[in-house]
């Protein structure tokens, strides 16, 4: 697809803090193809399936086959860098910088906290002021939390920063009225709806998406504010089950 000065701007965007990774391309606003790994993979058999880090490739690959795109009809790439499952940050940061190194393009890093709860704005059309918390699993009974608000531009500010909570303590810190969203909310729903009086967005629509990763990056890249391919890392908080292990063999020796 040729690019002009008339085209919009074009985003190859990549989400893999979920269990289910996935990947975009968009023009503008408009979302030109999307995939994720749990449609993709359903065309293996069971021999032939890959890994989140093959599928991510593989699914780059076929979306821009299937919108006729080449890398230099893109003008960014963009991706979220947690936080999330360990493996698929990984996989995301490794992959963005390979496609970026290759094409030549800059980079756009999101937060997938900021994702969920700006799809969750878009989705409820939530006025200024609306306070929302987006929550992810961080497995051991804890989550993923932040809490922002909106503001009259529609952008979210953060009033609580990300940080890893206990469900009970994230639980007590919720007020009455407050929106909560993200797929890490949904093991304790009962509680969350209970203590806020809001119910829960489609478990469907919670997840931080490559549609919502490019949403969110749109603002940024009209505005050519890029970060710095060398320094992009995941978001984490703790180490990984198997770095625990391994400190704890090195600390015990």
């Amino acid at each position: 697809m040729a690019k002009s000065k008339a085209n919009l701007q074009t985003l190859l965007s990549l989400a893999t803090a979920e269990k289910v990774a996935s990947v975009c391309a968009t023009s503008g606003v408009e979302c030109l193809a999307k995939i994720d790994s749990f449609e993709w993979l359903q065309q293996f058999s069971d021999s032939q399936k890959v890994g989140k880090s093959t599928a991510i490739i593989s699914m780059t690959q076929a979306i821009m086959k299937r919108v006729d795109l080449a890398g230099s009809d893109l003008d960014a790439i963009a991706l979220t860098n947690g936080p999330g499952g360990f493996t698929g940050l990984r996989v995301g940061v490794v992959a963005a910088r390979m496609l970026c190194y290759a094409w030549k393009l800059p980079v756009i890093v999101v937060n997938s906290l900021e994702v969920a709860a700006d799809k969750l704005r878009r989705q409820r059309d939530l006025s200024t002021g609306c306070a929302i918390w987006a929550v992810t699993d961080a497995q051991r009974r804890q989550v993923f939390a932040s809490k922002m608000v909106v503001q009259d531009n529609g952008v979210l500010e953060v009033v609580v920063p990300q940080d890893l909570f206990e469900r009970q303590a994230l639980i007590d810190l919720l007020q009455s009225g407050d929106q909560v969203t993200g797929s890490g909310a949904f093991a304790f729903q009962d509680l969350i709806e209970s203590k806020t009086g809001v119910e829960l967005a489609d478990k469907s629509e919670a997840a931080c998406d490559a549609v919502g990763v490019a949403n969110l990056a749109q603002f940024r890249l009209a505005a050519e504010d890029f970060d710095d391919l060398l320094s992009i890392e995941p978001i984490y908080f703790r180490p990984s089950a198997a770095e625990e292990v391994r400190l704890a063999k090195e600390n015990s020796g």
